[in-house]
């Protein structure tokens, strides 16, 4: 019996219209941050915008947090679609807190990711240099690429422990950090989940 509870968690969370409700939840909250910095850059720095009319600052203020509290509650559910789960630091029940979240992911995995691109777009490039200089069979990139790989690995799996004290829904930590990137959306989450 005590299962139950559980079991009825798993079936909501497990419900089609978790993942749509995501889905809206996040686009109003995209629009509302949207509108938001608007009012913060024609209110406070006294700039034009490009939007005629702007929304008054209390008015998107308290429609970012009315939706980020309901996002909140959406990925606490959303979570119960599978068996991992753990300790969760509670930064998205602070003001700004989902935003504040997402801005340190975001530095977090951009930060690897720039340094990976790079490797990989300048091994591309020397590669094609080498086909050209028909020495690409003496002379390759890809032990270099695949240690670049080997040394940010243990940065990777740091990022995807952050990312699991963030966030409800939790993902695989020695996966790569497209993986964070992936599943900082909830709606993608549940889309894959």
């Amino acid at each position: 019996m005590a299962n139950v509870p559980f079991a009825r968690l798993y079936q909501i969370a497990r419900n089609k219209y978790i993942t749509l409700i995501a889905i809206i939840l996040e686009i109003l909250m995209l629009v509302s941050c949207i509108l938001l910095a608007d009012a913060l850059i024609e209110e406070v720095l006294h700039i034009q915008t490009m939007l005629a009319t702007h929304v008054p600052l209390k008015a998107t203020v308290i429609a970012v947090l009315a939706l980020q509290y309901m996002i909140a509650i959406t990925e606490f559910l959303a979570s119960f679609r599978e068996d991992r789960r753990g300790f969760t630091l509670p930064i998205v029940f602070f003001p700004g807190g989902i935003i504040l979240r997402a801005v340190i992911m975001a530095i977090l995995a951009l930060v690897v990711i720039a340094y990976k691109l790079c490797v990989y777009f300048v091994s591309v490039l020397f590669q094609f240099v080498f086909q050209i200089l028909r020495i690409d069979k003496h002379v390759g990139t890809a032990h270099q690429v695949d240690a670049v790989d080997r040394h940010l690995e243990p940065l990777e799996i740091w990022v995807n422990r952050v990312y699991n004290r963030f966030y409800f829904h939790k993902i695989h930590a020695n996966s790569s950090v497209f993986t964070t990137v992936f599943n900082g959306s909830l709606s993608l989450w549940c889309i894959n989940h």
